[in-house]
């Protein structure tokens, strides 16, 4: 496999983040990154369903799903 070298900039609470994570997992920050960019390329491969789409992004951020969620499940389990 040929390869390059990439120099790029983030901020250092991301840059300590991959490290920590590649650390963890074993990998080198290269790893993860390449890992990442196969994902990337596979997941293009495949659409979502029409019906997904339409739905994707309707839900405003600075709602807590979750919690709403969770409220559901306690009310509807006791």
């Amino acid at each position: 496999m040929n390869t390059d070298i990439l120099t790029i900039q983030l901020p250092t609470d991301e840059i300590s983040f991959l490290r920590q994570y590649a650390e963890r997992h074993r990998i080198t920050i290269s790893e993860l990154i390449d890992r990442y960019a196969r994902f990337l390329q596979v997941s293009q491969k495949y659409d979502l369903h029409p019906d997904l789409q339409k739905v994707t992004g309707i839900i405003p951020k600075d709602i807590d799903t979750e919690e709403i969620f969770y409220q559901h499940s306690m009310e509807k389990h006791t």
